[in-house]
């Protein structure tokens, strides 16, 4: 068995991290997620996690902008309903 690099573990503890402050912030701002459907980094230091919102089925979608370096959300959309999205800035 081979251990992984050092590099891979710490881009797992990003991804790790990133995804679960924003859910928080995404259950404390008041969207009730269901999922995670996707995280992509999208450039260095910023993610894009899209949450599956209640109830299942209903295709809409929270998309979460997450900035790794300031450590903080830094946008929200709505995505797949007639919602019109929260953003934050």
């Amino acid at each position: 068995m081979v251990p992984e690099s050092s590099h891979t573990v710490q881009n797992e503890l990003g991804y790790t991290d990133v995804v679960k402050l924003s859910q928080d912030y995404a259950l404390t701002s008041g969207y009730e997620v269901t999922e995670v459907a996707e995280a992509v980094q999208v450039r260095p230091n910023y993610w894009r996690i899209r949450f599956g919102l209640a109830p299942e089925g209903s295709g809409k979608m929270l998309d979460v902008d997450f900035d790794q370096t300031q450590g903080r959300v830094v946008g929200t959309t709505v995505v797949g309903s007639e919602a019109a999205g929260r953003g934050v800035r």
